[in-house]
This record gives C-alpha cells, structure tokens and sequence, in this order.
C-alpha cells in the first residue's frame, strides 16, 4: 500500500464517523484525507474525477455513500478508476452509530436495543433522532438539541471493533480498509 488513504463522504455528520474510522483502524503512519463532497449525486458524480487526483498524488480512495438515498446507480457502475472503490453504508450512515449500544447509551442515557444488525433498521436516522428526542424529553440529557450534537455525543465513546459486529456494511467498510492496507 502507498501509505495514502482518502475518503469520499455526502455530508458532514459522515465525516465526524469516518474520521472516528480513521483514528481507530488507520496506523498514524498512514497518510489520509477526508472530504465532504455535498449530498449523494454530487458524491457519485465527482468521485470519479477526486480519485483521478487523489490517485495520481499516491492516495487509494474509498467513496462512502448512504444505499437507502436516491441516487443514480450508474455513476458507480461507470467509474473508471482504479484505485476507487464504493462502500455503502447499509440504508444510512446512523445505522454505524447505532451498532455500538454502549456508546449509544453512554451518550443519551437511555438503553438502545437494536434490532440488530443495525443493518436491518428501514430509517436509522430517524431511530437515531427518536431515541434523542426521547432522552431530552425524559431529561436524560438536556444539552443535546441537534442532529450534529448526537453524532458528536455518540462518537465521544463509539467503538469500531463493538460497531462492526453489529452492522454488516460497516464490517464490510473495514475488511476493505484493511485489505487495502495489506495490499
């Protein structure tokens, strides 16, 4: 492996979890980037042209996208770089957050109990903004108001190795960062 590793995200919220991939799973002598590109077509449209780039400055690129937004299938199937590789998140990217349970509660004060694999549930963002609302209402927590605030409150505690056990696509994002690494 060159020793360079950049992502491709939709939003900001999927940046603060995969920089929390990153920190986890990437050694520190592995160089890397993380970009947000600004909603799911904008992603699969310009992922392409970013790798070309990020390629030809050593980097391996993974796109991670969001399965359950519309998008257009065939900007995938159309990429013609080599050193890019899509990796969905499984419905949404909340569905990561959810895995860990423990980071879950730690960070609303209220059990989470799945279903798991995380993978199973329709619309994890709305799982996630419920059990939220739901810890504010009950005053389990009443500093946390946004979106944002729950993905930063979760991630102060989420685990990789705990997440990937109980989300399929999320396990998948990291037997390919690991085989890239290897490779």
């Amino acid at each position: 492996m060159s020793g360079k590793l950049a992502f491709l995200c939709e939003g900001a919220n999927d940046v603060l979890v995969v920089k929390s991939i990153v920190r986890q799973l990437v050694p520190d002598h592995v160089i890397t980037k993380v970009r947000q590109l600004g909603g799911v077509n904008r992603l699969l449209k310009e992922a392409d042209r970013h790798a070309r780039i990020l390629n030809a400055k050593g980097y391996f690129v993974i796109a991670i996208y969001d399965e359950a937004d519309d998008k257009d299938e065939n900007l995938i199937l159309e990429s013609e770089s080599r050193g890019l590789i899509f990796v969905p998140a499984r419905r949404k990217i909340e569905a990561w957050l959810l895995a860990d349970d423990d980071a879950v509660k730690r960070a609303s004060g209220l059990a989470f109990r799945g279903p798991f694999p995380t993978d199973r549930i329709e619309d994890p963002k709305a799982v996630l903004l419920h059990h939220f609302y739901r810890a504010v209402r009950e005053r389990k927590r009443s500093y946390i108001f946004k979106e944002r605030d729950f993905f930063k409150a979760i991630l102060l505690n989420w685990n990789l190795e705990r997440a990937r056990r109980k989300n399929i696509s999320l396990n998948v994002l990291y037997e390919s960062i690991n085989r890239i690494r290897r490779a």
